[in-house]
């Protein structure tokens, strides 16, 4: 039996199924054993032992020409030679066209050196059409198929798209890599634009084609690849700068950096290079032969002269970073010489400025030495002074801000202005001087005041803002307030309406912490000190006519007063009567002033309990009825607090009024005069105190009484109920106090002044502030620290003087 190597197989092999659905493409016989074994020989094949079998095949890769079996034989490399490489077809085309085919053969021809004939490709010729020929569908005539019949009948042109509008495809769909793994359409359209590539393939194909053969064969090179011709680049001083321009640093700089002298490691080539900096990398490398150059003995460059070269390189460079250093150099100098003409201008400017000014310095020292001439000789006066400064403020108003000059003129101002109102002004007794003064100042003031003043210099600069005084405060402070000090000495507190008339007509002139100054400092302590000098029962001017008039002005300032004065009217009304009604007209003007509730107190500590007496003592007689009294209690109504006047009215005048009207009936009464008598006493009775609840009541039990006498006819039983004795609110007389006790100590004084008055002053048990006893005083706490008292006012200790305590101590 036969070696089974040498039978051929009869299986179905891939490369048959690839030739059956691959119709067109060219068919290659199979290699026999030797030819495995021994290699492909570029003789004819009909020396093969295996070649006679198939000899009636057509062969493709020899020449019908005779051999010449004298030459040696040449064997091919088991490599693919560079040249004979075909180009891979793209897995979207995998029928060959024509020009593939036409390329296919003449790579055979040049492997062998000579022309196949052109019925080789006959066969192949014949099967592969352009898509857009006209034998479109010829294989169906050896078929059943109808396609393309049914395509032309309906109009189809070979070539163009299908459809009515020509708008279908003309070629085959091909498949498209998508960029992930989204849904179709996700990332744009899957579309190929190819056509316009396609048109232009072939020649493309030939070129590359061409191309490949230069590298192993000579006489297929391009003439223009023959030779090559050194192009020289030339380049401007102006490009050279230009360049630098746009990259901002030049290369050499770039070389010679930290970062350019790294080492680096060139692996471009087959073999790794290590190199100091990148611009080694500019250095040609030296080319290394193939294996293509080895068999064919290409000649290679031997002069290179890489030394020379890279020298040339750093010498163009470095004549290219000395010309922009010049630029740069020159770049410079402009922009510097532009720089100082602009600041030679601003200086000539700035020169011409400072001339101005020293001419305006020099003219307003002039003025400055004649009025020191002047006062030297007593011949300064107010108008030429405020004509001189005038004239310099309006002249050079600039430098008279920046120099200050307004503070300069208060020293010859102030002078002349403690003189003029010292000798002429009298406001108290005439206001014509009162009003000249005021028009000195007023005329003053915009030439002195800082805020009508340019806050800026000459140079644009903004002026210091020192913490000095304004020179126009200065001038009130300084020449006005001496005077009006002196005024406010010689002023009386109870003549108070031409000192607040005098202080209202310099308001608008005087700055508001001067007019604070006036009011602490001046007017308060004299009031101050007037009330306690005042006397109720002596003085004929009223207290209220000459406080009243501050108020407007002091305001609150003034409750530092009010527990004095009403003390000392608690001390007056001791021995009032309520038949006096000059007491009601010295309280009500204060009704508005003082606090309810501290005029409320005062009332019910001082008045009712001198009501309550005078209720008590009268004689209620219905014969002969007097109501004086009865007057004299309702004058207090509009000052009195009304729940106090009915408790006042249940508690005292009602008892004793019942127990008459009780003594009239049982003693055969005259019910007409009765009910004439009740409806009389009803009637005093003012709307807001008759429709009180406790008055109604009272009232109605008279009705009561009335009516059980007119039942019984007779005796009428009532006892009234005791008439309560309201004991006055006020302090007890104080105890006899021996003359021969004298105070040592401010202690002993505080107390001996508790004791005149009545006020309890007892230390408390085991209680004490800052290591001193406290006492009570009245309604307080206080202690005593050498010769301070302090009193516990809101949670704070805080020193009072010993009339303040003993004012506290009352309320």
């Amino acid at each position: 039996m036969a070696n089974e190597e040498e039978m051929e197989s009869f299986d179905v092999s891939e490369r048959d199924l690839y030739d059956a659905f691959q119709p067109g493409q060219r068919r290659f016989r199979k290699l026999t054993k030797n030819q495995q074994i021994y290699g492909v020989f570029d003789e004819d094949e009909e020396e093969n032992p295996r070649s006679s079998s198939s000899s009636n095949r057509q062969n493709f890769s020899k020449s019908s020409a005779s051999k010449d079996y004298t030459a040696p034989v040449d064997f091919v490399k088991g490599g693919v030679q560079e040249g004979s490489k075909k180009e891979k077809i793209p897995e979207k085309n995998k029928l060959f066209s024509y020009s593939d085919s036409q390329k296919a053969g003449k790579l055979s021809q040049e492997k062998e050196g000579k022309k196949q004939p052109r019925k080789t490709f006959e066969r192949f010729n014949k099967d592969m059409k352009t898509p857009g020929s006209s034998d479109l569908g010829e294989w169906e005539k050896h078929t059943k198929g109808i396609g393309a019949k049914l395509l032309f009948q309906m109009g189809y042109q070979p070539g163009k798209g299908l459809g009515k509008s020509l708008q279908g495809r003309s070629e085959p769909v091909e498949a498209t890599v998508r960029k992930g793994r989204g849904a179709i359409g996700i990332y744009g359209s899957e579309r190929k634009n190819e056509p316009a590539k396609k048109q232009t393939s072939d020649d493309e194909e030939e070129k590359e084609y061409k191309k490949n053969l230069a590298h192993w064969r000579k006489d297929l090179v391009e003439p223009s690849s023959k030779k090559k011709k050194v192009q020289y680049l030339y380049r401007t001083t102006e490009e050279v700068i230009e360049e630098m321009s746009k990259s901002g640093v030049h290369r050499m700089a770039r070389e010679y950096s930290e970062i350019s002298k790294a080492k680096v490691i060139d692996m471009t080539g087959r073999e790794q290079r290590v190199l100091q900096g990148y611009s080694a990398l500019r250095t040609k490398k030296t080319e290394e032969p193939n294996d293509t150059e080895t068999v064919t003995g290409i000649k290679k460059d031997k002069f290179q002269l890489e030394k020379l070269c890279y020298n040339l390189d750093t010498l163009v460079d470095l004549c290219e970073y000395e010309i922009i250093q010049n630029a740069k150099e020159l770049s410079y100098n402009q922009e510097q010489i532009v720089a100082m003409e602009a600041q030679m201008k601003t200086m000539s400017v700035e020169v011409s400025k400072e001339i101005t000014r020293m001419e305006m310095l020099t003219a307003m020292l002039g003025v400055l030495e004649q009025l020191e001439i002047k006062q030297a000789a007593n011949e300064l006066t107010l108008d030429f002074l405020w004509e001189q400064i005038r004239n310099l403020e309006q002249s050079y108003p600039e430098e008279y801000v920046s120099s200050d000059l307004a503070n300069v003129t208060l020293t010859y101002l102030i002078p002349l202005m403690k003189l003029r109102l010292s000798t002429y002004w009298r406001p108290l007794d005439s206001k014509s001087t009162d009003e000249a003064c005021r028009l000195i100042f007023q005329r003053w003031r915009p030439i002195l005041e800082f805020c009508n003043k340019t806050q800026t210099n000459s140079r644009g600069g903004v002026i210091r803002n020192d913490s000095r005084m304004d020179p126009y405060h200065g001038l009130l402070w300084h020449a006005w307030m001496p005077a009006f000090r002196g005024l406010v000495g010689q002023w009386t507190c109870k003549n108070a309406e031409p000192m607040v008339d005098l202080i209202e007509s310099w308001e608008q002139i005087l700055p508001n912490w001067i007019m604070e100054n006036i009011s602490d400092q001046l007017i308060l302590p004299r009031i101050q000190k007037e009330v306690d000098a005042w006397n109720p029962l002596t003085d004929l001017i009223p207290i209220h006519a000459w406080i009243h008039p501050w108020l407007p002005r002091l305001g609150s300032k003034l409750e530092i007063v009010y527990p004095n004065i009403r003390h000392k009217m608690s001390q007056a009304l001791v021995a009032w009567s309520p038949s006096d009604q000059s007491a009601r007209s010295v309280l009500l003007p204060w009704v508005p002033v003082f606090s309810k509730g501290s005029m409320d107190a005062f009332l019910i500590k001082n008045i009712l309990p001198k009501l309550q007496i005078a209720i008590t003592k009268w004689d209620i007689n219905p014969s002969r009825q007097e109501l004086d009294v009865w007057h004299w209690v309702m004058n207090w109504k509009d000052l009195m607090p009304l729940q106090s006047l009915i408790q006042l009215l249940v508690s005292n005048f009602f008892p004793k009024w019942l127990q008459v009207l009780v003594a009239w009936l049982n003693h055969h009464p005259n019910y007409e005069e009765i009910v004439v008598w009740y409806t009389g006493w009803k009637a005093l009775f003012p709307p807001e105190i008759a429709q009180n609840p406790a008055i109604q009541e009272q009232f109605t039990r008279a009705l009561d009484l009335m009516n059980r006498s007119l039942a019984v006819g007779g005796q009428v039983d009532f006892t009234p109920p005791p008439v309560p004795v309201m004991t006055p609110t006020v302090a007890a007389p104080p105890p006899p106090v021996a003359e021969t006790v004298i105070p040592h100590g401010f202690r002993e004084l505080v107390e001996y002044r508790c004791a005149q008055q009545g006020i309890l002053c007892i230390p408390l048990v085991n209680r004490f502030q800052a290591g001193r006893p406290i006492f009570r005083v009245g309604n307080v706490l206080c202690y005593f620290d050498r010769q301070v008292v302090f009193v516990l006012i809101n949670g704070v200790w805080t020193p009072v003087t010993a009339q303040q305590l003993l004012d506290m101590a009352v309320l």
